[in-house]
C-alpha cells in the first residue's frame, strides 16, 4: 500500500475513533474486504455495529447482513430481523427485501407469505428489482396474494427493464403457456433470447427447444 492510501486509512481509522459513523461505517467495510488494512471480519462487524447504534441506515443494513449471513457474529436471525427492521423503517429497499425473504422462508420468524409480500411491495415501490421479480412470483402462484398472472406479468415486465434474466425468463414461460395473455410463441422465444444473453442457461435450452420445432 503506498504512502498516500496509508495516511487514506489512518484518517478514516482517526474519524471513527472520534465517532463519525461514516467513517466507520467505511472502516468496516475495509476490514471486510481487506483494503488498506489486514481482513478482520470482527473487526467489521465491531465498527459496524458502532456506526449502526447510531442511527446510520447504511450501518444498520450492514449489521443485519453480517448476523443474516454468520459473518463477524454468530448466525443469528432474530438479531438480523431487528436491524433489518431498524434499516427498513428509514426506506432502505434492501433491508425491506430481507425482511420480505425471511418472512418467505420463515427464518427467524414464523413463514408468513402475507408479510412477505408486504414487505416485497414496500420495497418493490423503490424500484429494488428482486423484490419486484419476487412480487411477480408470488403473485404467479398465489402465495400470499391473490393469484393473478396479469399482475405477475406487469412485476415481471417491471424487472425486465433492468435486465433481470429471471424476469425475462418467465415472461417467456407466460408467453408459451399463455398466462397472462394469448400463446405466442414468437414472444416466448424474444423473451428466451433475451434471458439467454443475460446468462440464464434453462432459457437458452427451452430457446433451443423452440427453434427445433417446426
Amino acid at each position: 500500500m503506498d504512502g498516500k492510501n496509508n495516511d487514506k486509512v489512518k484518517e478514516t481509522m482517526r474519524l471513527a475513533d472520534d465517532g463519525d459513523y461514516m467513517a466507520q461505517t467505511k472502516l468496516a467495510g475495509l476490514y471486510l474486504e481487506g483494503k488498506g488494512v489486514c481482513q478482520d471480519d470482527l473487526l467489521a462487524f465491531h465498527w459496524a455495529l458502532k456506526a449502526a447504534e447510531s442511527g446510520y441506515v447504511v450501518a444498520q443494513a450492514l449489521v443485519g447482513l453480517m448476523y443474516f449471513r454468520g459473518v463477524g457474529a454468530a448466525l443469528n436471525y432474530p438479531k438480523a430481523m431487528e436491524w433489518f427492521i431498524k434499516a427498513a423503517d428509514q426506506g432502505h429497499c434492501s433491508s425491506q427485501f430481507n425482511i420480505g425473504l425471511m418472512y418467505f422462508m420463515g427464518l427467524g420468524v414464523l413463514k408468513n407469505h402475507k408479510m412477505a409480500a408486504y414487505w416485497y411491495r414496500k420495497s418493490a415501490g423503490s424500484g429494488f428489482t428482486p423484490a419486484i421479480l419476487n412480487l411477480g412470483v408470488m403473485y404467479n402462484y398465489g402465495k400470499g396474494v391473490k393469484m393473478s398472472y396479469e399482475e405477475a406479468r406487469e412485476c415481471f415486465l417491471m424487472a425486465a427493464e433492468f435486465d433481470d434474466p429471471m424476469a425475462e425468463f418467465n415472461l417467456g414461460v407466460m408467453s408459451l403457456l399463455g398466462q397472462g395473455g394469448p400463446v405466442d410463441y414468437e414472444e416466448a422465444r424474444e423473451w428466451f433470447r433475451r434471458s439467454a444473453r443475460h446468462g440464464n442457461m434453462d432459457a437458452l435450452l427451452n430457446l433451443k427447444f423452440l427453434e427445433s420445432e417446426p
